[in-house]
């Protein structure tokens, strides 16, 4: 089944655009279908996310963690700890 996966940052360009190639790139390694959304932290509210995994770069409404597992993006950026996001992400994806 295919995921769905916010990632989201201040601006919703450079920084978002730089994860979701990195992310695609990573589950397709890992054989993971994903429909990868970028959004603003502005454009997102608890109430109408359907995602099955968040990805952010900026600090979140502790209400989305009742929707999604959110996974802080910074390490996927500075490369410190980034392994440790990307099983992470691996695991959010994998439970069901």
């Amino acid at each position: 089944m295919k995921k769905t996966i916010y990632i989201i940052c201040a601006t919703g360009v450079a920084t978002s655009t730089m994860l979701r190639v990195k992310i695609q790139s990573f589950l397709e390694e890992h054989g993971i279908e994903a429909n990868i959304r970028q959004y603003r932290v502005t454009e997102v509210s608890p109430d109408r996310t359907d995602a099955d995994l968040i990805v952010s770069t900026t600090r979140m409404d502790p209400e989305f963690e009742e929707v999604a597992p959110v996974v802080n993006g910074v390490p996927l950026i500075s490369g410190q700890g980034e392994e440790e996001a990307l099983e992470k992400i691996l695991e959010a994806l994998q439970e069901d």
